[in-house]
């Protein structure tokens, strides 16, 4: 239950992009088309999940006793970027020039990414309180969280019309607008997700 209830609340009631706005800059850049925004969005589940779960037990097991918590943000961004880019060379074996430029181009957007450092670092911030389960629970969940939005979000993109839209408002104006809306909508809904497994 505590799994559960971690992974909805993540997800939806605190949702990394659209509640904390943690890595909405890869929301705009990245959710052109819908099946772009599959394959980036579930890349960056993974990318999410992977870096929250291998930053709570080394946060748990080696920063917080040795009382050095300070030097957490730097080992989750190599830990994490070692991880994308080791993936990111398997992914690219066998692949032509173009296939392996373009695999490369999503690592490193994946490794810059703000979510992917967001998640290992809130759940250190938990980590007195935190059980393995709810780690787990809140790395899938915010992974999870991360791929809808960059799904929704690129979904609604498609859907606007740009003829309708006012000269002054298109290209990015307009992204900004969706995107406020889109967090004023999961903003309402908080609390919802959580209290189902409470």
């Amino acid at each position: 239950m505590e799994f559960l209830s971690a992974l909805f609340t993540a997800a939806f009631d605190s949702n990394i992009v659209f509640a904390q706005l943690v890595g909405m800059v890869a929301v705009l850049l990245a959710a052109y088309r819908p099946q772009d925004a599959v394959r980036f969005g579930a890349l960056l589940w993974a990318a999410v999940s992977v870096a929250g779960l291998i930053g709570w037990p080394v946060y748990a097991g080696f920063f917080a006793p040795w009382g050095v918590g300070y030097l957490a943000p730097v080992a989750y961004a190599a830990v994490s970027s070692i991880a994308i880019f080791v993936a990111g060379a398997v992914a690219c074996s066998g692949k032509d020039a173009s296939e392996r430029e373009r695999i490369l181009v999503l690592c490193t957007l994946l490794a810059v990414n703000a979510a992917v450092l967001g998640v290992p670092l809130g759940n250190a911030a938990a980590a007195e309180t935190a059980t393995l389960a709810s780690a787990v629970g809140t790395s899938v969940g915010a992974g999870l969280g991360a791929f809808i939005a960059v799904v929704l979000f690129a979904t609604v993109r498609q859907r606007i019309d740009e003829r309708l839209v006012p000269p002054a408002l298109r290209g990015l104006p307009i992204s900004l607008v969706t995107a406020s809306l889109m967090c004023m909508a999961f903003t309402c809904v908080a609390g919802i997700a959580g209290g189902l497994f409470a």
